[in-house]
């Protein structure tokens, strides 16, 4: 918020890395800000902004861009869940009058968790929205400093395909990027990282060193 008191954690990584032998450039921290801001699409003219704790004004079109996964995420899982509804007659059979807790305890065991786990996504959904809407509406960034290290994690599916995502992690925090931002990241430089309170979304970094 305007006027909010700055307030930086700061914190020290051990010595024992995963990422010893990579050899950093020479470019200066404000060159390397500068790369770091247009790999990732950041605009440092908010730097000051944040600095203060305050999203830019611009910056709130990063956080509505966060927005469309999740309702993704809730148009699928509930129009299914509702397909699953009509396809067995639930809703006709509320309209007759039937109690809601027996049509529910006479549905197969299967059916029932099938539902329960789609209405558990909806609502994880709706939960990510809100927490960014949250994040938004509050206008404010949290801020951290300490060395970072690039990391990568790939999971597979059942269906054999495999995920790959990459983070910035600065003072054993991690921060979701894109590939293009992870290729300039170096490790083992000091940072100072602009983030949203709750959804951990990074706006901008800066390089310290």
């Amino acid at each position: 918020m305007a006027g909010q008191k700055r307030q930086i954690k700061v914190f020290n990584m051990g010595s024992e890395d995963l990422f010893r032998g990579e050899v950093r450039s020479d470019k200066t921290s404000e060159e390397l800000t500068s790369v770091l801001a247009e790999a990732n699409g950041f605009d440092l003219s908010y730097l000051l902004d944040n600095s203060r704790g305050d999203l830019g004004p611009g910056q709130t079109r990063l956080l509505l861009s966060k927005l469309a996964g999740p309702l993704l995420i809730i148009i699928v899982s509930l129009g299914f869940l509702i397909f699953q509804l009509r396809n067995w007659d639930f809703f006709k059979q509320l309209s007759r009058g039937a109690a809601l807790g027996v049509l529910l305890l006479d549905l197969p065991r299967v059916q029932q968790i099938i539902w329960a786990i789609l209405l558990a996504v909806t609502f994880a959904g709706i939960y990510l929205i809100v927490t960014i809407l949250l994040d938004l509406f509050g206008g404010s960034v949290a801020i951290l400093e300490g060395p970072g290290w690039k990391k990568i994690t790939t999971s597979t599916d059942d269906d054999g395909s495999t995920t790959t995502r990459t983070y910035y992690v600065v003072a054993d925090k991690r921060f979701t990027v894109k590939s293009s931002g992870f290729g300039v990241f170096e490790n083992g430089r000091n940072y100072r990282v602009y983030y949203t309170p709750r959804r951990t979304i990074l706006v901008n970094i800066e390089a310290l060193d």
